[in-house]
């Protein structure tokens, strides 16, 4: 996925079962991929204008995003950064004790480098800075300072300005020395708990395995995902399980308000619209207790602003879910996520666009359309819902042309294109048997020959094998009539 996240919104909704009230919290992060140092990869992605445009229209403060935006680190940049480190410090204690031999090319520079660590030794400076040097370069520093000034100087990394040089300093004592390595220790790891930040959220998150409200969310899920734990798999069954695996209780009101409760009161499922129709009865918004500095207000409408979007997504559930309530023929009732009242409803994530294909189902099979190929070029179709029949054969008569038939012509058709002398049965060896005891005992009655060489082995049913065959075709038609009205193919 090539665009960013850069806006994260979370509401926490609390139910107060004495108060019979509910409180809630909201925040509202901005979210942009800082490198904290080369460390943490550069990352590079890209904008619409269109959404620029859109975001800019809705007073959205790109300067708190660039300048302020909360960094984030998958889980295998996580380990590669920690990795990084264990390295740095394994290098350090290891010290460099293989020579290597500088280069003709390089010993121009070197001598240089050294000619100015003298003269800083022999000044009262406390520090000296040493630039525009390449990482070999650096290495090779590292070398002649242990080599010429052991245990007299120092010489660490260090940023300016976006780029890496070298700090040299007067050593300390061994006491000093140590506790100036625990405090730089202290400080990387500090560097990588920054660094991961918004993710360590997210963890807490999933640890937390508690019900996940959203609204039409499968898009959101999918950026979440791929920005903050790990790239999404190719694999459709792989994405179902490791969406599942990471988050095993989600509730989108999307789908809810798109059941068969709720669609004929439900008009439009943008939230925007929402909003204002659960305020309505017979759904009511709930009165919800809001915590000083950490909460938004429906009197001042702040729409596409993530933490008050997740606010009103919030809202939104609530009124969804207590009106689920009053039809269990309670006036009053209060029906928290955890409800089984809302089972129909969990891990079910809704798919835009795709009219019989309603929702991912995150815990089972799928439920859409059936599509079974006869050839390259025919195959039987079946639509999850009969009612979508006109719009699919709208959606086709734009393109190529087709030719659709229905499932019980087309059979008659193959029926039809079946010669005549085709459509005997074939008797099987145990139905030869019965057929022969049956022309010495059947009625005396004896069935005609046919001394037809090309029919051999072929025989036409009589007496109580006839009677048998007609029940045979009884139970093939209730069968066949049972899945046309199971599954109409249109």
């Amino acid at each position: 996925m090539d665009f960013l996240l850069v806006q994260f919104g979370l509401s926490v909704f609390t139910y107060n079962s004495d108060a019979n009230k509910y409180s809630q919290r909201s925040y509202n992060f901005y979210v942009f991929p800082l490198p904290m140092n080369r460390k943490v990869s550069d990352s590079r992605f890209m904008c619409q204008a269109s959404s620029i445009a859109f975001l800019a229209n809705q007073d959205f403060d790109f300067n708190k995003l660039f300048k302020y935006g909360i960094p984030y680190l998958t889980a295998s940049d996580e380990e590669k950064f920690v990795k990084r480190l264990e390295e740095k410090h394994k290098a350090k204690e290891e010290s460099y004790h293989d020579i290597i031999p500088v280069p003709d090319n390089d010993k121009p520079q070197i001598e240089k480098i050294c000619s100015r660590i003298e003269n800083f030794l022999a000044s009262d400076a406390k520090e000296l800075t040493i630039d525009q040097c390449n990482g070999f370069i650096r290495r090779l520093v590292y070398q002649e300072a242990e080599l010429r000034w052991p245990n007299k100087i120092k010489v660490e990394n260090k940023m300016k300005n976006s780029w890496q040089c070298l700090l040299v300093r007067r050593a300390g004592t061994q006491e000093d020395e140590k506790e100036r390595e625990n405090q730089k220790w202290e400080k990387e790891k500090l560097e990588l708990k920054q660094a991961v930040g918004l993710s360590n959220l997210l963890k807490k998150i999933v640890e937390s395995e508690k019900v996940i409200v959203g609204h039409n969310m499968l898009l959101d899920l999918c950026h979440i995902v791929n920005q903050f734990f790990t790239p999404l798999p190719k694999d459709y069954s792989e994405f179902k399980t490791l969406l599942h695996g990471l988050f095993p209780s989600l509730l989108d009101t999307k789908v809810i308000c798109q059941s068969q409760q709720f669609k004929e009161l439900v008009s439009s499922s943008n939230l925007n619209l929402l909003i204002n129709i659960m305020s309505k009865p017979p759904f009511s918004i709930p009165d919800v207790e809001p915590v000083e500095d950490r909460s938004y207000s429906v009197s001042r409408k702040k729409f596409h602003e993530a933490g008050y979007d997740a606010y009103i997504t919030g809202l939104c559930f609530i009124a969804l879910s207590n009106y689920l309530g009053t039809l269990q023929n309670s006036e009053n009732a209060t029906v928290l996520a955890n409800s089984p009242l809302l089972n129909p409803f969990i891990n079910k994530l809704p798919i835009a666009r795709l009219k019989d294909f309603p929702y991912i189902n995150l815990e089972g099979k799928d439920r859409g359309g059936h599509i079974s190929w006869l050839s390259d070029t025919s195959a039987y179709i079946g639509l999850y819902r009969r009612d979508q029949a006109g719009a699919v054969m709208t959606s086709l008569s734009k393109g190529t042309v087709y030719k659709i038939q229905k499932y019980t012509k087309h059979q008659a058709t193959l029926q039809a294109n079946v010669p005549i002398e085709d459509r005997k049965r074939k008797l099987s060896p145990s139905e030869k048997d019965m057929k022969d005891d049956e022309e010495s005992t059947a009625n005396g009655a004896k069935a005609p020959e046919d001394n037809d060489d090309d029919d051999d082995e072929w025989q036409v049913a009589t007496g109580k094998r006839r009677k048998k065959r007609k029940e045979q075709a009884t139970t093939t038609v209730t069968s066949k009539k049972a899945f046309e009205e199971n599954d109409a193919w249109n």
